[in-house]
């Protein structure tokens, strides 16, 4: 019988990661009821909002469009972070719909899920679009 090696998640990875991110959320977030838009070249944008605000945590909704029909093979993105203030840290909580996001958990992971390090694989997706924004964003004016 062929066993599993079991997973055991890296925590300082995923601290460290958690950490950036919160730092690079935190610059970007809209406040109040704002929307932020950042347009990364030519053709994309993202739209931020405060889906959600209590003491300690925020959740921003992360959405991108298209200004062309010249993508059409391109799925646009969709996600919410969740940032928590107390510990400075923040993670994807629902990415393209999914919710479940518990794969670090053998077993416990929803059908969808094939990847033990789903944590971490969206951990590394907050942070490659938080550089893509901080490299090629252009933060657009506030709508009210």
């Amino acid at each position: 019988m062929n066993k599993r090696e079991k997973y055991i998640p890296d925590l300082r990875e995923l601290h460290s990661l958690a950490e950036k991110n919160y730092a690079g959320l935190a610059r970007i977030v809209p406040r109040g009821n704002n929307e932020r838009v950042i347009q990364v070249g030519e053709h994309s944008q993202f739209f931020l909002s405060v889906k959600n605000e209590a003491a300690y945590t925020t959740d921003i909704q992360i959405k991108q469009s298209f200004n062309t029909d010249n993508v059409p093979l391109v799925v646009p993105v969709e996600f919410i972070a969740r940032l928590y203030h107390d510990a400075k840290m923040a993670e994807i909580i629902d990415c393209q719909g999914a919710t479940a996001l518990t794969s670090i958990r053998p077993g416990k992971a929803p059908k969808r899920a094939q990847e033990k390090d789903e944590k971490r694989q969206l951990s590394r997706l907050l942070s490659d679009w938080l550089r893509l924004c901080s490299q090629q964003g252009r933060i657009a004016v506030s709508i009210s």
